[in-house]
């Protein structure tokens, strides 16, 4: 059995500090075997909200796998975000932007779907570029056929069921066709603040759920309160995740999903 934290959207630079400091104190009582970021860790990639979220990452006991989100390419300095948007995280967070990690059960793979710019003015639309894709495919089909395999990207893919309109990352359709195909079982992701769970395609067997998370930390809510994900996979696949939100006082479990 693997257990998962999936947090979302810490937003350091926006963060309440009482929040952070129970979540810490939350996942260490009963650390997962792997916390799994999906991104923006930082308000603005400044530097002091980058250390302070790899101070944050550094007190967690468990493994911690991360992946970077918009909010993670500066938007102050453009020659920095066109030539070398990830220079910041390389030097305060760490080399990989789409890591990998696995144990005899599970296989957790990163994909970056932050973008430098676009065509359109909202910059903080993601998308998931041919190559990304091609390249998270090679490392699927290159592990144990027999790990369940779990993907962790920033931007969602499919919208709230209540919000139909929502914005969707680029490349989604395209991605959960492969992810199917390839036989990806969970999708962790972020970016909307909210807390919800979606079968990519209810009628198509082998087809992945999705799993969004509100914001872990931040300050900026959306009509929800804090949140993150505990996932357990057991050893013979069966997926079971638990809401945890936080009401002001403690985390606690308020919505679940199996697969």
């Amino acid at each position: 059995m693997t257990r998962i934290a999936h947090l979302t959207d810490l937003h350091f630079g926006a963060d309440d500090p009482p929040v952070v400091s129970a979540l810490i104190a939350t996942l260490n009582a009963d650390p997962p075997d792997l916390v799994a970021i999906s991104g923006d860790l930082t308000q603005g990639a400044r530097r002091r909200e980058f250390r302070a979220a790899r101070a944050f990452m550094d007190a967690l006991r468990a493994p911690k796998l991360v992946v970077p989100g918009n909010h993670d390419i500066t938007p102050y300095r453009l020659t920095e975000r066109f030539l070398d948007p990830y220079r910041r995280w390389h030097e305060e967070i760490g080399p990989e932007t789409e890591p990998i990690w696995q144990d005899d059960t599970v296989a957790v793979v990163g994909l970056n779907t932050a973008r430098r710019g676009g065509l359109h003015m909202d910059w903080s639309r993601g998308r998931i570029t041919r190559r990304r894709l091609a390249r998270l495919l090679d490392r699927l089909d290159a592990l144990p056929r027999h790990l369940v395999r779990i993907v962790v990207a920033h931007h969602p893919l499919l919208p709230p069921e209540n919000l139909p309109l929502q914005t969707v990352v680029g490349g989604s359709k395209r991605a959960l066709a492969a992810f199917a195909a390839h036989g990806v079982r969970l999708v962790l992701a972020g970016h909307l603040h909210r807390s919800y769970s979606r079968m990519s395609s209810p009628d198509e067997s082998g087809a992945p759920m999705i799993l969004q998370g509100g914001s872990a930390t931040s300050t900026r809510l959306r009509g929800e309160p804090n949140a993150y994900g505990r996932i357990t996979v057991d050893a013979d696949g069966a997926v079971l995740a638990v809401a945890q939100m936080w009401d002001g006082a403690a985390w606690g479990a308020q919505a679940v999903a199996t697969e």
